[in-house]
């Protein structure tokens, strides 16, 4: 089974993150067979939107800068009350994160939609 075009666009904003934030230049590999991959359903008339990857790189780095605040508050101590506000927030980036896959899904036609179990909360 192809990897779809949902799932090629997240796991690239995340290769790009992890170039960019942690500057492991080994990435590069993964970064262009994603690329190649993503490529190739252009040559099979699926549109791919510009938008969509912004969009994943945008909601990506906003989790990973939370994951970032969060990895330092358990560090530093024993802040709980902020680090379950920021895991919160982080929950709430995620389900932004499935609605953009989803949606991708849907205009693509290819791929499984993200089934997100729904929290009264959120």
């Amino acid at each position: 089974m192809k990897v779809s075009p949902a799932d090629l666009i997240d796991r690239m904003s995340i290769v790009r993150l992890k170039i960019e934030c942690i500057k492991d230049q080994s990435l590069n590999a993964e970064l262009i067979a994603c690329e190649d991959a993503l490529n190739e359903y252009l040559m099979e008339g699926i549109q791919i939107k510009k938008e969509w990857l912004e969009d994943l790189y945008k909601i990506n780095k906003e989790e990973w800068d939370l994951l970032e605040e969060m990895n330092k508050e358990r560090i530093a101590g024993n802040n709980y009350e902020k680090i379950g506000k920021l895991y919160l927030q982080t929950e709430l980036v995620n389900k932004r994160r499935s609605q953009v896959k989803n949606m991708i899904v849907e205009n693509t036609k290819v791929g499984f939609k993200e089934i997100k179990k729904n929290h009264p909360s959120a």
